[in-house]
Formats: structure tokens, sequence, C-alpha cells
């Protein structure tokens, strides 16, 4: 399926907990996120209560004909049909995620280096996530990449490329400009009361940034 890059957004326990979870992601698909992922990493919640939380949001997304990534869990993924899955580097080898999900879904790949952005050009996957561009609070030792290497990333890659890791309004220029497709949050949506407007916030800013260098290319 066609998918869009722009705006994405991985969901994560800690943000939603206490607050109407389901209601936070449909304001920020209103607000401007292009695609949604389902992390549910560390949860202390069973398989049912994963499976559940995904079957309403594969209802939602597909009200908004937005599509659902599952991040690791294939068997989630296929339960409730989501568009595809977001694996990293010690999961399952993506040829066999591809053999199990079949050609028409959507499959994304984690990436910290060059090394590992160019092993992913030739594997059967949709896009390269790379990352962490900048330090976050969502990763307990994140390796920080830097914009000056994910230019080199962008030069390399064969595949879209979704820029990863404390990406916020006030920074996302930088990473735009530095070639990425699109970037891949969470704390700067959901770390906020109103994910309408701080989607719509981040995703003004993109938009901003790349009327700007379609301005500059003229």
């Amino acid at each position: 399926m066609q998918f869009d890059l722009t705006l994405y957004l991985i969901t994560d326990d800690g943000y939603l907990e206490g607050r109407d979870w389901l209601k936070a992601i449909e304001d920020a698909i209103k607000g401007g996120v292009t695609i949604v992922q389902y992390r549910s990493k560390g949860s202390s919640k069973t398989n049912r209560e994963m499976y559940e939380e995904l079957l309403q949001l594969r209802e939602l997304t597909k009200r908004y004909n937005i599509p659902l990534i599952v991040n690791d869990r294939i068997d989630l993924a296929l339960a409730v049909d989501a568009d595809g899955v977001h694996i990293g580097q010690d999961d399952l080898p993506a040829e066999v995620v591809r053999k199990i999900l079949g050609k028409e879904k959507i499959i994304g790949i984690s990436t910290h280096s060059i090394e590992e952005v160019k092993e992913a050009n030739n594997l059967p996957v949709d896009y390269i996530a790379f990352g962490s561009i900048f330090r976050t609070p969502t990763k307990e030792k994140p390796i920080v990449v830097g914009t000056e290497l994910l230019k080199e990333a962008k030069k390399v890659a064969k595949k879209p490329l979704v820029a990863i890791g404390g990406i916020m309004p006030y920074n996302v220029d930088e990473v735009i400009k530095a070639g990425a497709d699109g970037v891949a949050v969470i704390s700067a949506i959901l770390g906020f009361q109103d994910t309408f407007k701080s989607a719509e916030s981040m995703k003004r800013a993109i938009e901003r940034t790349r009327r700007e260098l379609r301005f500059l290319n003229l």
C-alpha cells in the first residue's frame, strides 16, 4: 500500500497511561499524523490486552485511511490485519518477516549506522528508520547519530528514510534539511495534553522547511 512517512507517530504507554489514549491518537491524526506505529515495549500488558488495544487502533486508522504498523510483534500484526510491522536489528530477519507477511504489507527496519543502512538497502523492507538523531527521554542509552550522519545515511539509502530520536518542532528543520523523508516521534506529540495542536505544530514546521528547500532549489 501507499504510505506517507512525513509525520510518523509511535505510541508509548508511559505517555498514554491515565488518559483517553485512543482520543489522544485520534486528535494527533487530525493534527497531521500520517502513519501510526503501535509500540508497547517493556509493558506489563498481556497479549490479550495488546490485541484488544490494537483492534481499536486498527478501526481508528482505517477510518482515517492511514497505515497501522506494529512494532516487533508479527503475531499481533497478523491478528488484527495491520498494514505492516517495524523490526529492529535483533528481531527476526527481514527475509523471514517478509515471507510471513507476504508482499503487500509494509516492513520498516531500525538502523543506527551507515553500515546498517547499506545492509537495509538489500533487505525486503519498504523504509529505513535512522537514529537516534538527538538525545531522547524514551530510550535509556540511545545511540546518538546527529544530523551530519543523517546526511550521509540519506546519500546511501535506496529506500525512504525516516529520522527518529529527540525530534521536536524547534529542531525538525535540521532533520528535514539533512534529507529525511519523514520524522518518527513520541514525546513531540504525546508529551503534550493537546495532541491535535502538538501534531499540527510539528506538521507545520516540517512543511515550512520543505517549502524553504523547494524555494532554494528554484
